[in-house]
């Protein structure tokens, strides 16, 4: 027969009960002079009470008359309060100082309670007696603690079955952390190579990028293979908070819950099942926040009543359970996490979540403030410091300060109607990278970090620039000089691609903006090639983020020149009618400017965003955050997607990659920046507004993923979102509190609608409109991609334009209905 240590003693006290245990108190209720007993538990082990369905005890009595017997048992999940666990029992004593074995039945509770694993202790009472202790052995092959495989302990949490698919399972997790007192968090990530992800030839993915951070992404996906759950129907069973009902992640019997370790309240997650898996073997439960998490927070996931597709409870994996039922072990690689463990149960306990119905529990660290932006700030600072000014808060250009050094390499032609002129030249900034043989911050370039981590200057680089200069300020002498908007291209493009666009010229033109932009180099038509061999071997990947913050650099350097005095505007290109005695045309006077972003313009304008001394407004076309959670679900990375799914051929490891990615990527993009764009600005930078104008149904950037910009960064929505019947089974405003009041002096998330799936009129047998989002982690590809259409929309331009002035608001343009666009108007 198999026997387990002891793990928690049966006490049996004489007295009353511990506090709140009604039950024992009653039971040891005796009249005055009544039977005093002694009480012995004979019973020791598990399988003769659950066999037997009773627990038998010896009392011995010292008067005569009946006795009142039961026991009672606690367990953590009571706080140590004893509850009962058997019936009742009243023998008669006919003569003092006789005993008898009592056997106490245990009915359908307390069978189950004595059948279960849990560390139980139990406690009979026999009138007033004075009990003494026994200790329940569990014995049954149920709470046998099981063979797990330790072999790769130091690099794989071993809790959920690492040979199901990935080794670092579940992800994100404390178990790959540090303590380090250095850092904001108290925690710095420690990935080993042995554990990360292998590409098609056997090589992983390099850890030391990683390891420089104190916590995992704000906006990570939790990525989870739970054996069972990985089929429609499991999920259906199992029903946790999804995208058609996310206020359901406060359901009491929720079964996927993210809690706040410090304040136990839940944060607000859905979940699905990865629909990109080629079969259930392969198939992740992905746990996606709907507003990014508290940088610096400490958080604990528990997952619950998961049910197979038959309607079973899934039990939970053989290495967690020596932790959730304090199953005995002798390997210290188990035993080293125990205090670790007890704290999550204690947490989650306070909340009400029983230790007994967990499948998993376990925590992770999300990066601080500044260990997602400490680097870019220090980049921003030190490149400003520079020019003269070190007071970037204070919405002023430092007297004194200088413009960055630039020049005009093409005046282009005089703008005619509704042909603006187009000047093209180059700037000078300062660099913070490596030549990796393209030239300094050229395409594949690293950040180079000083002993304290902080990039150091290691030159200059030429960034190229390419301005719009429209009619309606450009060519009249009279005409009063334009705002100063800085432009941010889409994915993977150029600034001289996305400048020149219908959409663009038509919004200089009717709103008086001169439009200048760069490459965001990191993400540009330049960094093509990096990009694919980074998502060929990950461990590349730091090139495309580290180059992305120098991009921002590049930016907000160019925003400065916009608005300097002693900036564009000297030069004769940026002069009425393109002489030097004309007058400018750009309005340096207030010395703010403003940004424009469309796609990825906006997304990692987000940070730009964060970011800015010289613009206080932002308007994010198609603006989301989070680029990995965004990729399955756009047309536009297909291309990558192909390439990372041809050279990490293990679709069970793909979502734990983009989670890897996210963790850099958050360093140049809204994803890392969202809780700090608007009224919780970063240090020495003032606070930003943003309008996040997006395609309802867009397939290049996740609707989504908007929505969770728009949360974290508390922006309002502009109601009426959509016609009533437009998102059907989904609650897409979920979360979004509507504008209170036009004109609104704050931030707002607008959805353009080109329509549904439709014939065009006009083309017979084209399509055009689109269907709503799909909820699985799917692109939209149905009829025409309505991604460019709100820019192009007259609505939108004027509520755009309304937006980005000096004490622009946000203004309802569509009223009173929805907005519209791609030619689609009221149903």
């Amino acid at each position: 027969m198999l026997t387990l240590a002891p793990l928690v003693a049966v006490c049996l006290m004489a007295g009353t009960p511990p506090d709140g245990s009604a039950g024992p108190a009653r039971a040891s209720a005796a009249k005055p002079g009544g039977p005093v007993p002694r009480v012995k538990i004979l019973d020791l082990g598990q399988k003769k009470m659950v066999k037997k369905r009773v627990i038998r005890v010896k009392v011995t009595s010292r008067h005569r008359g009946r006795i009142k017997v039961r026991a009672y048992s606690s367990t953590f999940d009571t706080y140590g309060k004893f509850k009962v666990l058997s019936k009742k029992a009243r023998p008669k004593f006919r003569r003092a100082r006789a005993s008898r074995v009592i056997k106490l039945k245990l009915g359908r509770t307390g069978l189950g309670a004595v059948r279960s694993c849990e560390s139980r202790e139990i406690q009979v009472r026999a009138g007033r007696s004075r009990s003494a202790s026994k200790t329940m052995i569990r014995q049954t092959g149920d709470c046998a603690p099981q063979a797990i495989d330790l072999r790769r302990a130091e690099a794989c949490n071993f809790i959920a079955a690492p040979g199901s698919g990935n080794c670092m399972n579940p992800f994100p997790d404390n178990y790959y952390t540090l303590g380090d007192e250095t850092t904001a968090t108290g925690r710095r990530i420690n990935f080993s190579r042995e554990g990360m992800p292998e590409n098609g030839n056997g090589v992983p993915i390099g850890p030391a990028p990683y390891n420089d951070g104190d916590g995992f992404s704000p906006g990570q996906t939790l990525v989870v293979r739970v054996p069972g759950l990985d089929n429609p129907a499991a999920m259906a069973n199992t029903a946790p908070a999804g995208l058609a009902d996310p206020g359901r992640y406060l359901d009491p019997q929720a079964p996927v819950l993210v809690l706040s370790a410090r304040t136990g309240e839940r944060h607000p997650v859905w979940a699905e099942l990865d629909s990109r898996a080629d079969a259930p073997v392969d198939t992740n439960l992905l746990i996606h926040p709907l507003v990014n998490f508290s940088p610096g927070t400490r958080y604990i996931v528990a997952l619950r009543y998961l049910k197979t597709a038959e309607g079973n409870q899934i039990p939970a994996p053989a290495g967690f359970r020596y932790y959730r039922d304090s199953l005995p072990s002798g390997k210290t690689s188990i035993n080293l996490r125990r205090s670790r463990y007890e704290d999550i149960f204690r947490r989650l306990r306070n909340r009400g979540i029983d230790r007994r119905d967990l499948y998993l529990a376990w925590d992770f660290k999300v990066a601080s403030v500044d260990g997602t932006t400490g680097r870019a700030l220090s980049m921003r600072d030190r490149a400003f410091a520079g020019l003269g000014d070190n007071e970037l808060a204070d919405r002023t250009i430092a007297t004194g300060s200088a413009a960055p050094a630039f020049a005009v390499d093409d005046a282009g032609s005089p703008p005619s109607g509704s042909t603006p002129r187009f000047v093209k030249g180059h700037f000078e900034v300062p660099c913070f990278m490596t030549d990796p043989g393209t030239g300094r911050c050229g395409p594949g370039a690293r950040l180079v970090l000083g002993p304290d981590g902080v990039p150091v200057v290691t030159g200059t680089y030429k960034a190229d620039f390419e301005c719009m200069v429209p009619e309606s300020v450009g060519a009249a002498p009279a005409a009063p000089p334009g705002r100063a908007l800085l432009f941010g291209h889409d994915l993977m493009g150029s600034v001289g691609q996305g400048i020149d666009s219908e959409a663009l010229r038509d919004l200089a033109n009717a709103h008086d903006f001169v439009i200048c932009g760069t490459d965001q180099i990191g993400m540009s038509a330049g960094d093509a090639a990096t990009l694919n061999q980074s998502f060929q071997e990950l461990s590349r990947f730091p090139r495309i983020a580290d180059r992305l913050q120098q991009g921002l650099v590049n930016q907000l350097l160019l925003a400065r020149l916009m608005i300097h005095p002693a900036g564009l505007v000297g030069d004769p290109a940026f002069r009425v009618g393109g002489v030097a005695a004309g007058g400018p045309v750009i309005d340096t006077d207030p010395g703010r400017a403003y940004f424009r972003g469309v796609g990825q313009g906006a997304i990692t304008g987000g940070a730009l965003t964060a970011l800015a001394p010289d613009f206080d407004r932002a308007a994010l076309g198609a603006g989301a955050a989070g680029f990995s959670a965004s990729l399955d679900r756009s047309t536009a990375w297909e291309d990558v997607s192909a390439t990372l799914d041809a050279s990490y051929p293990r679709p069970v490891t793909r979502p734990l990659i983009l989670g890897l990615a996210q963790m850099l990527w958050d360093r140049g993009e809204a994803g890392g920046y969202a809780g700090r764009m608007t009224g919780d600005h970063l240090a020495d930078t003032p606070p930003h507004e943003i309008l996040v104008d997006v395609a309802f149904g867009d397939h290049q950037v996740s609707n989504w993923q908007s929505n969770v910009l728009a949360r974290t960064a508390g922006a309002r929505v502009v109601t009426p979102m959509l016609e009533a019947d437009r998102w059907p089974q989904v609650d897409g405003g979920w979360g979004l509190d509507p504008v209170p009041g036009y004109p609104f002096a704050g931030s707002a998330l607008v959805y353009f609608d080109s329509g549904p799936l439709r014939l065009d009129p006009g083309n017979p047998g084209q399509l055009i409109g689109t269907y709503p989002p799909p909820v699985q982690n799917l692109p939209p590809d149905a009829g025409a991609d309505p991604h460019d259409d709100p820019a192009r929309a007259t609505d939108d331009q004027a509520m755009v334009s309304d937006f980005l002035k000096p004490s622009g608001k946000v203004t309802d343009t569509c009223h009173p209905g929805p907005c519209y666009a791609g030619g689609f108007g009221a149903p």
